[in-house]
């Protein structure tokens, strides 16, 4: 393969297994604070040990975040050292403010978490806690308005090719940006839900019922019945946003060639870049200009509006969304399951619903890395929208050594995953205890 591809594929695959933990932390962290609030109001001894036990899940993840995050932002300054030369004026302040935060406040507030009394009421280790779900909330809004401003740069002049800032407003607050960002919290919070819903059955059926485990699933479940109703509606709007200000990408997510008025909706299909065209096409009839614009004649742009060599990947975008469609379809189903068990009080004695529980953890992730994999494929082969291409930024010096950087990420992240795992199988099924012991001989 060429440099090109192969740097494509490295940062996709760094930023992939990256994007996974910041995920967790968005709904883990909201899933913390709401049990210490609990624990605050109610003194129930039970919310204090569910808070107990998911932070520790949460500190594990935490780190992997970390050291992946440090990995990941290298592969923007070695493979991909261009794109800040071009666009540092813009970018630099709000990825220097986000790391601020990240190092700061977060840091020193899971400090605070981890290593406060146990047992003590705290309103300290609730301000830390909250502290530290505002600083996740906080960083993924600069991660998620400098990667929108590449999708639709606004706030800048381009002079000779680097962007001069005209107003920094606009560059965080760029037209792609709103919807992008409430999209991704919800997809943090519905995947974290599955995650607490589907690892507290793995425990149930393997350690039997206790009051944090029940606590636990009931909550889970609660979570992502209500989160995934809401990522129904705010995907909806965040659709219509893609198809206002990212035509081009839009039209790649739904195999759209020809501009037309009552356009389908593409169940599935084959697209065919060479011959601009979908084979073996199985459509709902103007379904797709009813759910865009509301008129089943409303006009939907194709991919035919601009040349071929700006046209992204189709097949990659075209089955990524459709990935992450069925992956909220199975995870809605699961819910509305889930919660008519949960209410007439089956949901512990439904072993096939915990069994299906477990299987659907990583639903939510996978749903995460397709939805990104759009965004980021659909924006191609542009890095900056229509001012700066991907292959003017690559500073990656040889095949074989991009060859040798991906054995090393790969076996890396292997051994990392395989760690998480570990670590996760040891709190959830009795190394919590452990953790306590540790923590009463520090504090």
């Amino acid at each position: 393969m060429d440099i090109e591809t192969l740097s494509r594929i490295q940062f996709g695959f760094t930023a992939g297994f990256h994007i996974i933990f910041p995920t967790l932390l968005i709904g883990l962290s909201t899933f913390l604070s709401f049990l210490y609030w609990r624990w605050l109001r109610t003194n129930d001894q039970v919310f204090l040990d569910t808070y107990t036990l998911w932070l520790n899940i949460l500190a594990v993840v935490y780190v992997v975040a970390a050291i992946s995050g440090i990995a990941l932002s290298a592969q923007l300054d070695n493979v991909f050292g261009g794109f800040y030369e071009k666009a540092q004026t813009a970018l630099i302040p709000v990825r220097e403010i986000e790391l601020m935060f990240a190092i700061l406040l977060e840091g020193g507030c899971i400090g605070v978490m981890l290593l406060h009394r146990r047992k003590e009421r705290s309103y300290g280790r609730f301000t830390a806690t909250l502290l530290f779900n505002f600083g996740i909330f906080l960083t993924a809004f600069f991660v998620i308005s400098r990667n929108s401003w590449m999708n639709t740069p606004t706030g800048v002049e381009w002079l000779q090719g680097e962007a001069v800032v005209l107003s920094h407003w606009a560059v965080i607050f760029n037209p792609s940006f709103p919807l992008r960002y409430f999209h991704m919290l919800t997809a943090g919070l519905m995947a974290s839900a599955f995650l607490v819903l589907g690892l507290s059955a793995c425990r149930y059926l393997k350690n039997g019922p206790d009051a944090v485990t029940k606590k636990s699933m009931v909550l889970g479940l609660s979570a992502a019945f209500f989160f995934t109703i809401a990522q129904f509606i705010i995907g909806h709007f965040h659709g219509h946003d893609v198809l206002t200000n990212q035509p081009v990408k839009f039209a790649a997510m739904e195999g759209q060639w020809e501009t037309e008025r009552g356009a389908s909706f593409k169940i599935f299909a084959i697209p065919d870049s060479r011959n601009e065209e979908n084979l073996y096409s199985i459509e709902i009839p103007k379904a797709l200009s009813l759910l865009m614009t509301f008129d089943t004649n409303g006009e939907i742009k194709g991919l035919k509006e601009v040349a071929p060599e700006e046209q992204p990947n189709v097949a990659i975008v075209f089955y990524s969304f459709r990935i992450m469609i069925v992956m909220a379809l199975l995870m809605l189903i699961t819910v509305v399951i889930g919660m008519r068990l949960m209410y007439q009080n089956k949901l512990e004695s439904s072993r096939w619903f915990l069994k299906l529980s477990i299987i659907m953890v990583p639903s939510g992730l996978i749903a995460v890395i397709s939805g990104w994999v759009v965004a980021e494929v659909g924006r191609q082969p542009w890095t900056v929208y229509g001012v700066v291409k991907t292959a003017d930024i690559i500073t990656a010096q040889s095949s074989d050594q991009l060859l040798m950087s991906m054995t090393i990420f790969g076996l890396s992240y292997l051994l990392m995953g395989i760690i998480t795992i570990v670590l996760f199988r040891y709190i959830l099924f009795g190394g919590g205890r452990v953790y306590e012991n540790i923590y009463a001989k520090i504090s």
